[in-house]
């Protein structure tokens, strides 16, 4: 009996003293961060598999649709990849480490090649078939047709249009999601009866 109690004792010293070691191991994996609570994870790495379009404004808990009523200046064309996040190493989601709760999930995504919007309709005086993809700002400097790295992006991609349209019309649209081994994911959709006044 103590011989049985002696083994289980010295086997919950190891394995805590073991998994001390463990903690070390990892926390010398990556270089020492001077804010280590304030910090985000790494992009993760991930291929695009579907694509979803939604229209701002969000409001009451829902995004609005084509049969909504919004102002031009609250309207945002929104893109969501749906991400197939590859195996990653063990390492990084190991007991012990800790990130900012603020970070919103990157992703490098391996297999998309270009993202294009086109019309369904006319939009002010541009006929259907338009490209519009150069109008879609995805930031203050880069709009949808310049967006060429899809290295630590966002699921989310919420873009202004900078053409405003004739007052309480629709966008009409048809997304392109092309991927590296030639195939495409499309979406189409409307949105909704925008008000420029």
């Amino acid at each position: 009996m103590k011989l049985f109690k002696y083994r289980k004792s010295s086997l919950t010293i190891c394995l805590f003293f073991s998994y001390m070691v463990l903690l070390v191991f990892v926390s010398c994996i990556d270089q020492g961060d001077a804010n280590p609570f304030g910090s985000c994870p790494p992009p993760r790495i991930a291929n695009a598999k579907d694509l979803m379009v939604t229209y701002a404004p969000y409001e009451n808990s829902r995004y609005s649709t084509e049969k909504d009523t919004v102002s031009f200046k609250d309207f945002a064309f929104n893109l969501e990849i749906v991400p197939e996040v590859e195996s990653e190493t063990w390492l990084r989601d190991f007991p012990g480490r800790t990130y900012a709760l603020s970070c919103a999930m990157s992703y490098n995504f391996k297999n998309i090649s270009n993202i294009a919007v086109t019309l369904l309709a006319p939009y002010q005086n541009l006929p259907v078939g338009t490209d519009i993809s150069y109008l879609l700002k995805v930031n203050e400097e880069l709009t949808l047709n310049k967006l060429r790295d899809f290295g630590g992006l966002f699921p989310n991609i919420a873009m202004k249009i900078t053409l405003p349209p004739s007052d309480y019309e629709q966008l009409k649209t048809r997304t392109f999601l092309f991927l590296k081994d030639g195939s495409k994911i499309t979406v189409d959709s409307n949105s909704p009866y925008l008000l420029v006044n």
